[in-house]
C-alpha cells in the first residue's frame, strides 16, 4: 500500500505497532551491503500515546529524524479480502473493488481507505482474484500522524501478509514454491509463494509461547499447525492448479520451533529447514521480524 516515495536514502526503517510495544528495524538502503540490518529493537510500551513517544525518543537517540520509514498496519486495524477480479479497466479497478467490499466492512465505505494488490490467476479456471485491504480513514490518519510525530518520513503503509516477500530468501526462490511459517510470541503466519508471488497467507493464534507448552500427551498445537499447513497447501494446489510444495521454512529457530520441525518431519515429506537470515539470525527478535521485512521494501533491486 504505497502513499508516496522519496529520493535516495542511506537507510530505511520498518515500524510495527504491537499490542505491548513497538518493533523497529533499520536496514541499509544504499552503499555497500544494501539491505544489511543495522539494528532491530523491541520497546515495551502500551497504548498509542506511549508507543508514539517511545518511537520519537528512539528516533532522536539514533539521529534518524527524516529517515524514510515503512509502517505496518496492525491486523486488528484493517481487513484483508480476496475478491474475484472484475472486468474493468485498470483505472477503474480500485473503485470497483471498493464497491464489492462495501457490505463486508462494518463501517460506511465512504469512510474507508482501500487499496488493492494483484493475486495470481488460477491455471485451472483462469479465474483471478485481487487482494483488497480496507481500513477506516481515522485509523490510517492515526498511523500517518504517529510517524509524523516521530519525525521520520513515511514512505508507505504496508500489511503483515505482504512484507515477508521482501526477504532475500523469498526473492531467491524464483521458479520454485516455498512455504514460510513465522512466529511471534502469541501468533503465527503461514505464507505460500511460487516464483516469489504470494498465493496464500493465513494468520493463526498459535505462537512461540503455546508451542513451548506443546509436547508429551498434549500435541494439540502441533496438530493444529499441521492441519493449517495441509489446508493451505490443498487450496494452493486445487484452486491454482499448482504442483505440491515441498520446501518449508520456519522462523525463528528456537527450542519450541525445533520441536515443531521434528514433529512435522516425522509426519510429512516436506523439506523442512529454518529461514536463513545469515548473520542476522541472532539479531532479529521474533517480535521484530515483520518490521525487518517492512524495512526491506523496495530494496531488492
Amino acid at each position: 500500500m504505497g502513499l508516496f516515495s522519496t529520493a535516495s536514502k542511506e537507510s530505511q526503517i520498518g515500524v510495527d505497532f504491537l499490542r505491548d510495544g513497538i518493533a523497529i528495524a533499520q536496514v541499509k538502503a544504499s552503499g555497500e551491503k544494501p539491505r544489511d540490518l543495522l539494528r532491530a529493537e523491541f520497546i515495551e510500551a502500551i497504548g498509542q500515546e506511549a508507543q508514539v513517544e517511545a518511537l520519537r525518543q528512539w528516533v532522536r537517540s539514533h539521529g534518524l529524524q527524516k529517515a524514510p520509514c515503512v509502517c505496518l498496519i496492525a491486523s486488528d486495524d484493517c481487513d484483508v479480502y480476496q475478491v474475484e477480479k472484475v472486468a474493468v479497466e485498470d483505472a477503474e479497478m480500485l473503485q470497483a473493488m471498493t464497491w464489492k467490499i462495501k457490505d463486508l466492512i462494518s463501517y460506511d465505505v465512504a469512510n474507508a481507505v482501500v487499496d488493492t494488490y494483484p493475486m495470481p490467476a488460477s491455471s485451472i479456471t483462469n479465474q483471478q482474484q485481487v487482494g483488497v485491504v480496507a481500513a477506516h480513514e481515522t485509523v490510517i490518519a492515526s498511523y500517518v500522524d504517529s510517524i509524523k510525530t516521530s519525525t521520520m518520513r513515511l514512505q508507505a503503509l504496508d500489511i503483515h501478509d505482504l512484507v515477508p516477500a521482501n526477504l532475500p530468501a523469498v526473492r531467491a526462490s524464483a521458479g520454485q514454491s516455498l512455504v514460510l511459517m513465522s512466529f511471534s510470541n502469541d501468533t503465527g503466519m503461514l505464507n505460500v509463494y511460487h516464483d516469489t508471488d504470494l498465493y496464500v497467507s493465513r494468520e493463526f493464534k498459535i505462537g512461540i509461547s503455546r508451542l513451548e507448552r506443546a509436547g508429551g500427551d498434549d500435541e494439540s498445537a502441533l496438530d493444529a499447525l499441521l492441519l493449517e499447513i495441509q489446508r493451505s497447501l490443498d487450496y494452493f494446489e486445487s484452486f491454482y492448479g499448482m504442483a505440491a510444495v515441498t520446501d518449508l521454512r520456519i522462523f525463528p529457530r528456537v527450542e519450541a520451533t525445533e520441536r515443531l520441525a521434528l514433529y512435522l518431519q516425522n509426519l510429512t515429506n516436506y523439506d523442512i529447514d529454518f529461514l536463513n537470515l545469515g548473520e542476522h539470525d541472532a539479531v532479529v527478535d521474533p517480535s521484530c521480524f515483520h518490521a525487518y521485512c517492512a524495512a526491506l521494501r523496495d530494496l531488492n533491486s
